[in-house]
């Protein structure tokens, strides 16, 4: 799990080469186009979490704020989802001020029904484990 709130995390990550470089180029392009009010800290205008394999539910609800995975999620739902490959990302508005972007990995050890309702609105099967 990672939840990027400043910048200094973001360059740390986004530096990181233990990290999928696919994912960093996602959030550096997301945090190019977000991070668009600079005297402000990042984290009062967008926050960034990665969901990775093996996150359970409750650090995934924890680290986002509130449930979204579906068999115990609330409201709000995203307000939309783009499909990547290896990636979906997860937009919510938290208020007028503030975004949440969700990174989702597609991979078998992903919480089951998170990926399962990425896939379903990706309108494709899940991918077969290597």
């Amino acid at each position: 799990m990672l939840k990027l709130t400043d910048r200094a995390a973001v360059k740390a990550t986004l530096t990181d080469p233990t990290i999928d470089p696919e994912l960093r180029a996602l959030i550096g392009l997301r945090v190019w186009q977000l991070d668009d009010v600079r005297h402000q800290p990042l984290g009062e205008t967008v926050q960034f979490v990665v969901v990775q394999p093996g996150d359970t539910p409750d650090t995934i609800h924890e680290s986002v704020g509130f449930p979204i995975c579906w068999d115990q999620a609330d409201q709000p739902g995203w307000e939309w989802m783009e499909d990547h490959g290896a990636w979906f990302e997860l937009a919510y508005v938290l208020s007028d001020d503030l975004g949440l972007v969700v990174f989702v990995a597609d991979h078998p050890d992903t919480n089951p029904t998170l990926l399962f309702n990425c896939l379903g609105v990706a309108g494709r099967p899940a991918s077969n484990p290597s």
